[in-house]
């Protein structure tokens, strides 16, 4: 894609439109400046970074205030196998995520647990599938989600 490079009256490189930079991990006001310099640096345009950010900018709270994030946990071939797929960091335990075909359902004390590594009981899987081999399933409407989140 380098010949779709251009230039910028002050000499920085801007890269074609259909390329751009997405910086939203440890994005906040104190480094927003250093993302920059570090362009400026490699003589590359602002123009070619969008920042996100999650609640850096706001409270300071991020994915592992909570624990949460979203991984993959399966890979299904197209011949029918699977790979679990995890991360297990040896600095961090708390951070091990969950492997394998993964389904939500409510213990005998009415508890919502993860059941992992495939070894759920599809009649009683709370989840639901929405998107499959990048195709939406269920179009759902924001008033349906926030209805189902009152419950």
């Amino acid at each position: 894609f380098a010949e779709h490079c251009t230039t910028t009256s002050t000499g920085f490189k801007v890269l074609p439109p259909f390329i751009r930079i997405i910086q939203g991990d440890g994005v906040s006001y104190e480094t927003l400046a250093t993302i920059l310099q570090a362009m400026m640096d490699a003589n590359y345009a602002a123009e070619n970074l969008a920042f996100g950010s999650g609640g850096a900018l706001l409270q300071k709270l991020n994915r592992d205030t909570q624990k949460c994030a979203f991984k993959c946990s399966e890979i299904t071939k197209a011949d029918g196998t699977s790979t679990f797929v995890y991360k297990d960091p040896i600095t961090d335990k708390g951070k091990q995520s969950k492997m394998g075909k993964l389904s939500l359902e409510r213990d005998p004390a009415g508890n919502i647990v993860t059941v992992t590594e495939g070894k759920g009981d599809p009649a009683k899987d709370m989840l639901v599938e929405v998107f499959k081999n990048g195709v939406l399933l269920i179009d759902q409407k924001f008033e349906d989600i926030r209805a189902r989140a009152k419950c």
